[in-house]
């Protein structure tokens, strides 16, 4: 098994070539049934140790400091795949999850705007997802930066922790557009949908906010996910997340 030291040496070397790359998860309309949006998910594939898990590429990313290299260059692929769906005729958005470390580079959001006004992208085209646990209320500088990003047409999209609902206040604070039902709340979920469930979507709903509900895997969760009234929905009977861009 590699260590930690073997795998951040070995992933600030992949940042750079086709090791890293992205897949795309579609989201769908849950009024029209159509693709609306996708989230691009990061995968390392390892030349030794296969496929890394996720979770342990961004801890190591995190921990090496090579988190800011790796956003940048998922942020730069997700660019261009706004390019590309926009040349062919597909007005969707795209999400990529977001660490906090990646704020701290103060100039994150300078180049954002940079690359928001040099491709003409529309506002609401890249969504920043944040992680549930981001408590930017009490950092100014991380308020500021995500206020910029805002300003620039970037949107926010708040994961859910997969215990309860983000609290009003904390929703107020951040300038989210969306919150995300997290899978395994809806997969562990029976009808009649629990009012627990019901509240997460009322909360959202009450301040503006679109609710995705993830983890679909089963026409039972789908069902579950129109009876909330959630917005969105993605999972693996919608689509299983894949390289290819243009979904039919």
């Amino acid at each position: 098994m590699p260590t930690t030291g073997d795998l951040a040496e070995d992933l600030a070397a992949a940042v750079g070539d086709s090791e890293i790359f992205a897949v795309y998860q579609p989201q769908v309309s849950l009024e029209s049934g159509s693709i609306v949006a996708a989230e691009a998910l990061c995968r390392w594939r390892h030349p030794r140790f296969g496929d890394i898990d996720p979770a342990t590429m961004i801890g190591v990313a995190e921990r090496s400091g090579v988190i800011h290299a790796l956003g940048r260059r998922m942020l730069d692929e997700c660019l261009d795949t706004l390019d590309d769906w926009r040349g062919t005729g597909r007005d969707w958005s795209v999400a990529v999850n977001v660490s906090p470390l990646q704020f701290e580079d103060e100039s994150f959001a300078e180049h954002v705007e940079g690359e928001f006004t040099r491709r003409g992208l529309a506002r609401g085209s890249l969504v920043f997802e944040l992680p549930h646990d981001l408590r930017p209320v009490h950092d100014d500088a991380v308020l500021t930066q995500l206020h910029l990003l805002r300003e620039v047409g970037v949107e926010f999209s708040l994961a859910g922790s997969g215990e309860a609902s983000a609290s009003p206040a904390l929703l107020r604070s951040l300038p989210v557009a969306e919150v995300k039902l997290p899978g395994e709340l809806v997969r562990a979920a029976e009808r009649p949908a629990p009012a627990s469930l019901r509240d997460q979507v009322e909360v959202a709903h009450a301040h503006g906010l679109r609710v995705v509900a993830e983890g679909i895997e089963t026409l039972t969760h789908l069902d579950i996910a129109v009876e909330l009234g959630c917005d969105r929905a993605q999972g693996f009977l919608i689509r299983q997340p894949h390289p290819e861009i243009v979904f039919p």
